[in-house]
């Protein structure tokens, strides 16, 4: 329904009268040229009344729709831009036969609205829209075929996932990894009703590259490439909150190395072992970390064409100090010294330092010698203590591992050197043991007689 105005300048909506603006605006013309002024105010005024109401309604509107674009993916956003529809109007939008948004109308009859493109089958698709007076508006788009992987690079064996949206609803489906049939898991894919299918597999072996991971159905092909690496196993595991001991065997396998080469095994650059690859990219190798520090290390692997670094963290608890048994705490030697004390046990391995002073505090250290395998050292012909003026002498041990963890120090012990007339005592006591022995040898064969 309309706004009419009658020859009388009467306004009418429908058959009921609205108003009659020459009696309300233009009562005194009487004048018959008069006639078109006043036929020019009653248009002014309907015309106001026309724009103004919220009501306004054309009969059978034909609605105008336009696309942000009309070849598009699942998932995608499209934006519908509307216009000829019932001003100031619901307005709902449609794929299909599926509401997809809904608003309303301008004062002009326009509109924009914007949804993402539901699960849905290869081919074109019926966009419409629909006003409160049933006036629509409708176009179509085309939606394609579509592949996503989970991942754009994985190592060979791992699992990737293929996702696929537009296909042919109940069609079949059939996977290829550089033209070579892939199995999947499930077998047998065929696209649901709305034309959509999800399926993993397991990164082929075969030395690193990039793939291309393709999807068929019928004469249609959607690709994507997947960065295929190297694969590694060590065991025990390494890296980060991974401490190990030096030592320690790593058994170390590999696969997607480049075939019939070879792979280096490094340690911080410096060469451990080279071993050889199959004809299929895989080798398998053992080496021993070396002794080095408490702190992290690289492992490297190199067949010239991959290069991995893995890190190594060492651990870094030190051992526990050593007891000290000999000398005796006091004791007077004379040269050359022995040293000994209880040893202690560590994963990586011990070795042992061991310092002489002549203060407490080790201020002047007279001596000292590290990496001692043993638990026991003789110190012999040693000048700085030989010369030295001090009366005692103080000494220490320490443990340490293959990693360089250093334990705490021993306790001290002191010692000291025995004087020139103990050692003549001492010369002249056994002097006199053994004359007295060889005197009682005689007398005693001489009584036998």
């Amino acid at each position: 329904m309309g706004f009419i105005i009658d020859a009388g300048l009467c306004y009418y909506q429908g058959n009921v009268e609205y108003s009659c603006v020459s009696d309300i605006i233009i009562k005194n013309m009487k004048k018959k040229k008069d006639y078109i002024i006043r036929l020019l105010a009653t248009l002014v005024i309907s015309g106001v009344l026309f724009l103004g109401s919220p009501v306004v309604n054309k009969a059978a509107l034909e609605g105008e729709l336009s696309f942000s674009d009309i070849i598009l993916k699942v998932g995608a956003e499209l934006t519908v831009y509307g216009q000829n529809f019932l001003r100031q109007s619901d307005i709902k939008l449609y794929f299909d036969d599926e509401e997809v948004a809904f608003g309303a109308t301008n004062q002009l009859g326009e509109f924009t609205l914007s949804f993402v493109v539901p699960p849905s089958g290869r081919g074109l698709h019926l966009i419409k829209a629909l006003d409160a007076d049933y006036n629509t508006g409708s176009g179509l788009v085309l939606i394609e075929s579509w592949i996503d992987l989970s991942k754009s690079e994985a190592a060979i064996g791992e699992t990737v996932n293929i996702n696929g949206t537009g296909f042919t609803p109940l069609a079949s489906v059939n996977f290829y990894y550089n033209n070579t049939p892939l199995e999947v898991i499930p077998a047998n894919v065929k696209a649901d009703i709305t034309g959509s299918f999800s399926v993993s597999f397991a990164v082929p072996e075969r030395f690193a590259g990039v793939y291309l991971v393709e999807v068929r159905q019928g004469d249609y092909i959607n690709s994507q490439s997947l960065k295929a690496n190297v694969w590694l196993d060590i065991n025990p595991e390494i890296g980060l909150g991974k401490l190990i001991d030096v030592g320690t065997q790593l058994n170390i396998s590999g696969k997607g190395f480049k075939p019939n080469g070879q792979v280096d095994l490094q340690y911080d650059g410096v060469s451990l072992l080279k071993v050889s690859v199959d004809d299929k990219g895989t080798f398998f190798a053992q080496i021993v970390i070396p002794s080095s520090a408490s702190a992290s290390h690289s492992l490297i692997l190199d067949d010239g064409q991959n290069r991995i670094v893995r890190e190594i963290w060492l651990e870094n608890t030190p051992p526990p100090a050593p007891d000290i048994t000999i000398p005796v705490s006091g004791e007077a030697l004379d040269d050359p010294f022995t040293f000994g004390w209880a040893g202690v046990s560590d994963s990586s391995g011990v070795t042992y330092t061991l310092q002489v002073a002549s203060d407490s505090g080790f201020g002047n250290i007279l001596f000292e010698l590290k990496d001692i395998k043993t638990s026991q050292y003789i110190l012999a012909d040693n000048q700085d203590i030989n010369n030295s003026s001090a009366d005692t002498f103080y000494w220490r041990v320490q443990a340490v591992d293959g990693a360089g963890n250093a334990s705490a120090w021993s306790e001290t012990g002191t010692f000291t050197r025995t004087s020139l007339v103990q050692n003549l005592g001492l010369v002249v006591g056994v002097g006199v043991g053994l004359v007295a022995i060889i005197i009682f040898m005689w007398w005693a064969i001489r009584n036998r007689r």
